[in-house]
This record gives C-alpha cells, sequence and structure tokens, in this order.
C-alpha cells in the first residue's frame, strides 16, 4: 500500500508491505526501484503545496499535526488529500496518516487547513513532513 498516487523524482512516499510471517532478524526494509515507467498524470492535480506544518505532542504518544494547503495551480483541484509522515531520529517511518482537509475542494489560489493525529509507533517524533494531492475536473 503506498499512501500517494503520485511519486515524482527525488521524491519519497511512506508505503507499507505486509508479511505473513517476519523474518527473524527482520530490522527494517528499504525500496529500491529497478525500473520506472513515465505516469499517466490524467486527472491528477499536483499543483498543491504544503504550508505552516506544525507538530504539537510529547512525540510519543498521540501528535497532533496541522497545516494548511495552497492552490497555486490554474484550476480548481477536487478530492484533495494530505499524506503526512513522521520520522525518528534515524530517519525511520513511525507514524503516517492520509487525510482529508476541511475543504477537499480548493479553488485556484485558494488555501484550505487541515488536521491529524498520529499515533507513532517508536518515538519520539523529531521531523514531518506532508504531501497534499487532489485531481482535476474532467472536461465532458
Amino acid at each position: 500500500l503506498v499512501a500517494l498516487d503520485l511519486v515524482d523524482v527525488g521524491e519519497r512516499a511512506p508505503f507499507t508491505i505486509l508479511f505473513g510471517a517476519a523474518p527473524e532478524h527482520f530490522e527494517r526494509y528499504q525500496l529500491f526501484p529497478l525500473s520506472a515507467v513515465p505516469a499517466y498524470v490524467g486527472s491528477y492535480y499536483r499543483d498543491l503545496e504544503v504550508r505552516n506544518l506544525q507538530g504539537n505532542g510529547e512525540g510519543y504518544a498521540s501528535y497532533t499535526a496541522t497545516g494548511s494547503i495552497y492552490n497555486f495551480g490554474p484550476e480548481e483541484a477536487v478530492s484533495v488529500q494530505v499524506v503526512i509522515t513522521a520520522y525518528d531520529a534515524l530517519d525511520r517511518v513511525i507514524a503516517m496518516r492520509q487525510i482529508v482537509p476541511e475543504h477537499n475542494v480548493v479553488p485556484r489560489g485558494g488555501e484550505t487547513t487541515f488536521t491529524a493525529v498520529l499515533a507513532p509507533v517508536g518515538g519520539p517524533i523529531v521531523r514531518l513532513e506532508a504531501v497534499a494531492q487532489g485531481r482535476r475536473l474532467q472536461s465532458p
């Protein structure tokens, strides 16, 4: 399961792999793509920017992330989502949430806010990243 629909060159995306039985000495995994194909962007809308990302909490227990999403592109963005990833001091993913912001439609030049509660596995949280994604309306 990958939280982002499109991962651009140089971007990172949290992902999940379910192992039926973890190897005995399993500590962590990394994924290195062997090849890639150009993505059909289609109705995806990438002209969204996360601003004012802030975290609040102890870092070990529930942790609240807040911020805003700004639409700097030429069109209205619909079905907007935010993927928030929390990292520990060793740069390991310890929490991730995919949420819908306060308004999931953001007009050109518009902005909306979001709040998410993260539950870290391990900790403490030392760094947050957030990426916004959306869609554009299709012409009939």
